[in-house]
């Protein structure tokens, strides 16, 4: 059994999709499951997911019936991995090679992990910065949560447990098709199923 799973929601990324998969089958720490949901684009990128999965047996992809959107697409990609720790990879963003190195050896202390992140647009440039690294009880946390004009609320960033996640399911339908603020909503059950908080200032995560 892997340690972490990968999951990338793969839906017309074909420019992007191989720098996101290089970046998930070079990180330094190996015992990772890469889970690639097709949710039914109409290019090219579950063909080279293909291609990279007949290379590298740590690659799975799994083929839904209709198209779902990303949060189901996601959940999927959950319920169908084999690792007790979880992280979302959207196959237009890439990962930092040590990221799953450095996040394992924190979240088995905790219930999880967030890492610091760098954001890139078309006219801006822009870092989530924490001051330090820093170890938060639930408390503590969601009080910190209340004083921050610019947390991250996206699914990335973050190293998960799944068994929170699967808990996490008992308070909102995983099937639901959701279009907006879907992270929000998983991240806040997430939050208040967690006892415990790792933040990481670093710059692990690059969109």
């Amino acid at each position: 059994m892997s340690q972490i799973s990968i999951i990338l929601p793969t839906y017309n990324v074909e420019k992007y999709i191989a720098r996101a998969l290089e970046t998930c089958i070079n990180q330094t720490f190996k015992d990772i499951e890469i889970i690639v949901v097709d949710d039914c684009g109409d290019d090219k990128s579950i063909d080279i997911a293909k291609e990279y999965a007949s290379k590298d047996n740590r690659i799975k992809i799994i083929y839904n019936e209709e198209n779902l959107g990303t949060f189901v697409s996601r959940n999927i990609g959950v319920l169908n991995s084999s690792s007790p720790y979880i992280m979302f990879l959207d196959p237009d963003d890439y990962l930092e090679l040590n990221a799953c190195e450095l996040g394992l050896e924190k979240i088995k202390n905790v219930d999880m992990v967030v890492f610091d992140a760098y954001v890139h647009r078309v006219k801006f440039k822009k870092f989530y910065r924490f001051k330090q690294d820093e170890l938060f009880n639930k408390d503590d946390f969601l009080n910190f949560l209340l004083n921050q004009k610019h947390f991250c609320w996206s699914v990335w960033a973050k190293v998960y447990r799944k068994n929170l996640i699967l808990k996490c399911f008992e308070y909102i339908d995983f099937k639901e098709r959701l279009c907006y603020g879907e992270d929000v909503l998983f991240n806040y059950i997430n939050f208040m199923l967690s006892e415990s908080f790792f933040y990481i200032k670093r710059m692990y995560i690059p969109l």
